[in-house]
């Protein structure tokens, strides 16, 4: 290490945040304790892994080779391995998943769903710096196992499991405290509420992958990828700057989801008050429908005045009646007369006129005969024939009944209108009569409304209380938490902290830089020209006597560059004594994204080469047997199934 990048103990840095932040020591020490910040030296030491045996049962279902599995893959060691074979779909990378799986106790995507009962047991052996563990999983499907420690012929428990759960927590405690790694932590806003996301082992050893297109330089998550870069090249202090972002983004999101939550309440408050204003406006118009004390007195002593003014009105009416029947009956005899007259002159005409048609020719009485003589004599004096007397004559007739039905009809007029008048009478009786029990039974409810309690006061006790509910409810002294003192102290802890470790920082990536260009030629790249890895995972780099950058390149050269990147970051970690990579490579793979042969046998090559340059580097890569693979693995160090045979 150079002699001016030197690393700053805890003091120190507790000492530089506190003066800038204008506080003291320990409530600097305080603040970032309340928030899970902890300045704790973390001294990397590394640690070599090695995989030394793979051994698993079970049972193939389906079209597909079915049958019993029981498979063993043993004496591994470190440097170059590689799992070929002629054909497609042999089970070349659900090996790379069995490994992986055994590592983190997770099954991953390179084990497809369909074998989920495929495998009954998995037993993987692996060394960390000599010493013997074995993962032994007596039942996949569950998973229930054990994690052992191996000292020669004895076996010592150090951990069980018997859920998926439970393996990964048991796999994950065991190479987070043997690497020395710390979980990461990230805090995430779930909309109502904020929720620390921990990334542990599973997350980290994304570290030991290489895909065949990758998104990511470094890792399998470009979220956290400068973190975990730090940490496995032993950059200082780079867990509590992970501690203090996370405080940061925790703070962040609680103090947006107090204004949220603020602005929720406010909302609540603004719609009961409007349902208390509804509630308040009906109580009003209740009580406005409710009659007063006062104004049912009011209303009685109306009452009374009604019934006495119409029990007035019957008397009244009693006595024209009397008066009324007396004048309709002298009416009636009057009318009955007239008709009577006229009656009695239409008949007497009638008879008249008769009678004179009559010519007798003899008397009724005595037979006597009468000659023509006597009854022209008697024309002529105008007497009857019969008796002999004197007719008299008979005026104007027509004027007789005209002047006689004129009466009859002045009769009739009469009789109408006083039978009118006694209708009209008998009307007003009813009329009074009606008013009077109805303004009598409003008396009585009105008096019996007076005995009893009022009925608004109830509702004047609700209205009161829903009032005084409303203005407390219209009093908004609600603010969000204050937490800009806080929130400053962990930007300052952020902003100290990465200034004193970004001169190792700056000096260790210059290293890997320099690492990845010369690894990434020998595997392929040539026309890479130079290539610089920034602190926040990207490479910038010059190729063809361009600017490029990683995310722009083919899936082939992805796939270098990272294979490139990875190595480099164990090689100057393990070069400086710094470093938590344990040393072991599953590249999947890296033939399959159109690379050319020769790109292909220099990538091949380059890999070997490594791998015996860095002694504890273990690499496994999966890929289709071909010459270049023949060429440069030795046949002990090939898993290959050849012509249609099946790995497993």
């Amino acid at each position: 290490m150079a002699d001016d990048v030197k690393p700053t103990d805890a003091t120190t840095l507790l000492t530089k945040i506190a003066k800038k932040a204008g506080r003291g020591v320990e409530d600097v020490r305080s603040i970032l304790a309340r928030h899970g910040v902890a300045y704790k030296p973390s001294i990397a030491v590394p640690k070599h892994l090695c995989i030394t045996s793979l051994a698993f049962t079970g049972k193939k279902k389906g079209e597909t080779a079915p049958g019993p599995v029981n498979f063993t893959w043993g004496d591994l060691s470190p440097g170059l391995r590689a799992i070929i074979s002629d054909r497609n779909f042999r089970g070349k990378t659900t090996l790379l998943g069995l490994m992986r799986w055994g590592l983190t106790g997770r099954r991953g995507k390179r084990i497809p769903t369909e074998f989920a009962e495929t495998f009954h047991t998995l037993t993987m052996a692996f060394t960390l710096d000599g010493q013997v563990y074995e993962v032994e999983v007596i039942d996949a499907i569950d998973p229930v196992g054990t994690l052992w420690r191996v000292d020669g012929g004895s076996r010592l428990a150090l951990d069980t499991f018997s859920s998926a759960e439970g393996f990964e927590a048991v796999m994950s405690g065991f190479f987070m405290g043997q690497l020395g790694l710390q979980m990461l932590v990230t805090h995430a806003d779930l909309g109502d509420k904020g929720v620390d996301q921990p990334h542990d082992w599973v997350w980290l050893s994304g570290a030991l992958e290489i895909e065949p297109d990758p998104d990511n330089l470094f890792g399998s998550y470009q979220a956290l990828g400068s973190r975990m870069m730090q940490m496995y090249l032993g950059v200082p202090w780079t867990n509590a700057v992970n501690d203090v972002q996370a405080a940061k983004t925790r703070i962040d999101i609680e103090a947006r989801q107090a204004v949220s939550e603020l602005e929720r309440t406010r909302e609540r408050r603004k719609s009961r008050i409007e349902e208390i204003d509804a509630e308040i406006a009906g109580l009003r118009r209740k009580l406005r429908g409710l009659p007063s004390a006062e104004g049912q007195r009011g209303d009685l002593a109306e009452a009374n005045r009604r019934f006495a003014e119409a029990q007035g009105r019957l008397r009244s009416a009693v006595r024209s009646m009397a008066v009324a029947s007396e004048d309709r009956e002298a009416a009636k005899l009057a009318y009955d007369a007239a008709r009577r007259d006229l009656r009695e002159f239409k008949e007497g005409r009638a008879a008249k006129t008769v009678f004179r048609s009559l010519d007798p020719v003899c008397c009724p009485r005595c037979d006597e005969v009468f000659d023509e003589e006597r009854k022209q004599a008697n024309n002529q004096d105008h007497t009857c024939v019969v008796c002999g007397t004197l007719e008299q004559p008979e005026g104007n007739p027509a004027r007789q009944e005209a002047g006689l039905k004129d009466a009859v009809a002045d009769a009739e007029a009469r009789l109408t209108s006083q039978e009118r008048r006694k209708a009209a009478l008998a009307k007003a009786m009813d009329g009074a009569r009606a008013e009077m029990r109805e303004t009598e039974a409003t008396a009585r409810d009105l008096e019996a409304a007076l005995a009893e309690p009022s009925s608004a006061y109830p509702l004047e006790l609700e209205l009161a209380r829903l009032e005084a509910r409303k203005e407390e409810l219209g009093v908004d002294d609600a603010k969000p938490s204050e937490s800009g003192d806080d929130h400053q102290v962990l930007r300052i802890a952020e902003r100290v902290t990465q200034a004193a470790f970004k001169p190792l920082q700056d000096e260790l990536l210059g290293e890997v830089s320099g690492l990845i260009e010369e690894y990434a030629v020998r595997f392929g790249v040539v026309s890479l020209e130079e290539a610089k890895l920034l602190g926040n995972t990207n490479l910038n780099m010059r190729k063809n006597g361009g600017i490029a950058w990683f995310g722009t390149q083919t899936p082939g050269e992805k796939a270098r560059l990272k294979i490139a990147a990875t190595i480099a970051i164990i090689k100057v970690a393990e070069r400086r004594g710094l470093g938590r990579h344990p040393g072991v490579l599953l590249i999947d793979s890296p033939g399959s994204n159109e690379m050319v042969d020769r790109d292909y046998s220099n990538l091949i090559a380059g890999l070997a080469e490594v791998a015996r340059e860095i002694p504890h580097l273990q690499v496994f890569v999966t890929a289709a047997a071909s010459e270049t693979i023949l060429g440069h693995v030795a046949r002990e160090r090939l898993l290959y199934a050849e012509g249609d045979r099946y790995l497993w």
